[in-house]
């Protein structure tokens, strides 16, 4: 029985609400212009605060794939600048291996590795190759090769370093070897060949002097040099040469890809740091007056890679916090955003405006609906018609005009986002100053999130509401003689 009951309860306020929403409805449709009119103000403050607000979200959206061209935006880069900064309130430790191993325990953070890239190829040292060239103005980047995988390098051929490779095991770039110098002929180069590429607005290498770098033997030699600008090519195969002992095999085990604006990745010859640090002893032996700052255990630069970029904050945080000066995209990207939230907000503000003027049309609407049916609330009244009941209706009509007016802005929202992302992407690009759109590029100014379309349905209903509490209020207040005999 009790079971019953409550399904008869719950079937009753069921079609109580069902009632209440027809009678609402019937006495809006008595009206039909002025409830038009009244709906369509609703209508207009609705959309206009979710297009402003779908801009701020479309913009945010558009920086952080602008930026994601330019950088990582889960990197972040450390420094130990601060140990010789006398205004630094907090002296940082050693930037070693174990602050790395520290690093990398952090929560939030995926991998973490020193960056060495102090020599070059074809100035410092050579790497060069068995028919006579020299791999020029190549950056050598010490890191740790096994974490390389880890930090989120990706490969177009081959593999990472492995278990059981030796220490010469490196990885380059997709433009290393774009210059050559012969070490036979040292007035002989040899450059890659480039290309304009329409379809990318950009210059891009169409063929390299190396063909298959996986065909070739590469060998590397610290150089011995007459001042820090000239190299002495011609010690390289020569069987009498000082620096023969050094000559070493390397084992190009992978290619890189990378970024047109990750100069590193793309120009560079990866080695282990360890290896590097051998490297620079070998020169400045070969070298004593050209000397370059030997490797003493201390980093001066190590990347740290979190799991997400919305992580990068509280990373790099805690790192700040132990005396680090770090850096990141993660601020440039954050000013970019508060600009943005700001001009929204200066936006959203003017199209709030409307809304609350459609507001005080939902209010004046439902004082002129009570004041016209005075007599009819009189009569519900001498009926014994519920006071709360009699609010209940009004409340409801005013709810109804909010609703509706919610729906109806919904759909006006998407119709003008669509006006907005195919025919005034570039007014909004210069109105936010980010730059031009590229001829036949799509760029999506306006995003209208679902979170958002739920928020404005229930604010128009809610805001209706709140207009319509001050007559509902006011209905219950008539006499029910007067209104009788109101006229």
């Amino acid at each position: 029985m009790n079971f019953r009951g409550r399904l008869t309860s719950k079937g009753e306020i069921i079609v109580k609400f069902i009632d209440i929403i027809r009678t609402c409805l019937r006495n809006l449709t008595k009206r039909k212009l002025r409830t038009a009119l009244t709906i369509s103000g609703v209508l207009i403050g609705t959309s206009a605060v979710i297009v402003m607000l779908s801009l701020g979200t479309g913009m945010n959206i558009q920086i952080t794939k602008m930026l994601e061209e330019w950088a990582d935006l889960t990197l972040i880069h450390v420094y130990n600048w601060g140990r010789w900064d006398p205004d630094n309130d907090v002296v940082p430790p050693d930037l070693d291996d174990d602050m790395v191993k520290t690093f990398m325990d952090m929560k939030n953070v995926k991998s973490a590795t020193p960056f060495y890239t102090n020599f070059y190829s074809g100035m410092q040292i050579a790497v060069y190759t068995a028919d006579g060239w020299v791999l020029q103005w190549t950056p050598f980047i010490g890191v740790y090769m096994d974490e390389l995988e880890n930090f989120g390098f990706k490969l177009l051929e081959g593999r990472f370093k492995q278990e059981g490779d030796p220490p010469t095991t490196i990885l380059i770039g997709p433009n290393t070897g774009s210059y050559l110098r012969s070490y036979i002929y040292e007035d002989e180069y040899a450059w890659s060949e480039w290309g304009y590429d329409e379809e990318t607005d950009s210059w891009e290498i169409i063929s390299m002097p190396i063909e298959d770098f996986f065909k070739e033997e590469f060998r590397i030699i610290p150089l011995t040099m007459d001042n820090r600008w000239e190299p002495d090519l011609s010690v390289i195969g020569s069987q009498t040469a000082p620096n023969m002992e050094y000559d070493e095999e390397l084992k190009l085990v992978g290619i890189l890809e990378a970024s047109p604006n990750d100069w590193e990745a793309r120009e560079g010859i990866f080695i282990d740091i360890s290896y590097m640090a051998g490297l620079i002893k070998a020169y400045n032996e070969l070298n004593p007056d050209n000397r370059y700052e030997e490797f003493d255990g201390i980093y001066h630069n190590v990347r740290v890679r979190v799991d997400d970029m919305n992580n990068v904050p509280a990373v790099e945080a805690e790192i700040k916090a132990m005396g680090f000066y770090t850096s990141s995209f993660n601020e440039m990207r954050e000013n970019m955003t508060q600009q943005v939230r700001t001009t929204q907000m200066l936006l959203a503000l003017v199209a709030a405006v409307s809304l609350f003027v459609a507001t005080m049309n939902i209010t004046n609407t439902m004082i002129m609906a009570i004041i016209e049916r005075t007599k009819e609330i009189g009569i519900m009244k001498v009926l014994g018609c519920d006071i709360i009941k009699i609010r209940t209706m009004f409340l409801g009509e005013a709810a109804l005009i909010g609703f509706l007016g919610g729906v109806a802005g919904i759909g006006f929202s998407y119709f003008l986002s669509f006006i907005i992302n195919n025919f005034l992407g570039q007014f909004f690009m210069d109105l936010f100053n980010y730059g031009t759109i590229e001829e036949g590029t799509k760029v999506t100014i306006s995003v209208i999130p679902v979170w958002l379309l739920f928020a404005s349905l229930a604010g128009a209903t809610v805001i209706g509401m709140a207009a319509g509490w001050y007559p509902a209020w006011r209905s219950t207040k008539i006499s029910a003689l007067s209104a009788i005999a109101h006229e």
